[in-house]
């Protein structure tokens, strides 16, 4: 079997390129032969050359699998006007959705989810959210996996008590709540800690957190790294006593699932998330960690407080984290793949 994924990149820094190249790496693992074709131009005039550039590579290919809705949904479906290859397309988050609400772009994305043989949600609230504006009956939902034995990670005592937030600073990933947050919260625990590790390109939003921190007169305590090595990140994870990303929906910009979660819990921690959005489906509630609504920073301190503050419930919630994440192990979720690529090649 032959598959050709079109994708915008692989990059582990990325989540969508992580789970892409995730993906990819645990299909390769089953003997399947893959094609890779990097997509890096989102302009929609370009759309159709785009088609016309991939076609060569689509014909030797049994499925053509897009990850994410635009525009790679769009190209693939137009390229494969006249080959007839069974098309899956994967849809993550924002750029499945958002679309949806502009007229031509989203005129050609529901043509493309509609021309799919299978669209994988990466969560049920993307799928929700997608179905809103489509009606569609080819769509189903299948998690995002995670290399459980890369990731998991026996925890380190450390002197230092911080708590951590790994994501790109920006608006969605509600760093605005959770550092209001973090100040509420060490009025209880004076010795708390805040390391928050992402890209800093977002100048304006990077400024606003620095200077948010200062005003809750929490500057000294919150430390922004940028640039970290993988190596440099997983004893961040190790020696952290609770993870927290309190993502926040914009303008149908929203977390579509959020693998740092996995992540985290594959390093035993307890996870603090929101309600709302994808992370309903990387986190259980009140079994690995707690979700809160969105824009509260004070439910947001008040649940690291309640982990932080009892012993018993950290170390059930450390415990869990590890069997919830095992359940994510991509040996396990790329069966669901295989099975749908192998029904689709049969029927051929």
């Amino acid at each position: 079997m032959k598959i050709c994924y079109l994708i915008e990149n692989t990059d582990s820094k990325h989540g969508g390129g992580r789970y892409a190249g995730d993906l990819i790496s645990a299909i390769k693992n089953t003997g399947c032969e893959v094609v890779v074709l990097e997509q890096k131009s989102k302009r929609l005039g370009g759309l159709i050359l785009d088609a016309i550039k991939i076609r060569k590579h689509l014909k030797n290919c049994d499925i053509v699998h897009a990850i994410d809705g635009y525009p790679y949904a769009i190209v693939a479906a137009v390229a494969n006007i006249g080959l007839n290859k069974k098309l899956i397309i994967t849809v993550q988050g924002t750029y499945a959705v958002a679309p949806l609400y502009n007229f031509v772009a989203g005129t050609l994305l529901k043509w493309a989810y509609k021309r799919a043989d299978k669209i994988i949600a990466i969560s049920q609230y993307t799928q929700n959210e997608i179905l809103k504006k489509a009606n569609l009956s080819n769509i189903e939902v299948i998690n995002p996996g995670i290399d459980f034995k890369k990731f998991y990670k026996i925890p380190v005592y450390s002197d230092e008590k911080f708590i951590l937030s790994v994501g790109a600073l920006k608006y969605r990933k509600g760093y605005h709540i959770s550092i209001p947050a973090f100040a509420l919260a060490k009025k209880e625990l004076p010795d708390l800690k805040y390391k928050i590790v992402g890209s800093q390109k977002d100048v304006a939003y990077f400024k606003h957190l620095k200077d948010l921190a200062f005003e809750n007169g929490v500057a000294g305590d919150v430390e922004f790294l940028s640039r970290v090595s993988d190596e440099a990140l997983s004893d961040l994870y190790r020696r952290a006593k609770l993870f927290i990303l309190t993502s926040v929906n914009e303008n149908h910009h929203f977390e579509g699932f959020g693998l740092v979660f996995l992540e985290a819990a594959a390093a035993a921690l307890p996870v603090i998330g929101t309600l709302g959005n994808g992370i309903e489906d990387a986190v259980k509630n009140y079994y690995n960690g707690l979700l809160v609504p969105q824009n509260d920073s004070q439910k947001t301190a008040d649940a690291i407080i309640k982990i932080l503050s009892d012993d018993i419930l950290g170390l059930n919630l450390r415990k869990n984290s590890i069997e919830w994440v095992k359940n994510f192990d991509w040996k396990k979720i790329i069966t669901s793949y295989i099975e749908i690529y192998n029904a689709y090649v049969k029927h051929n």
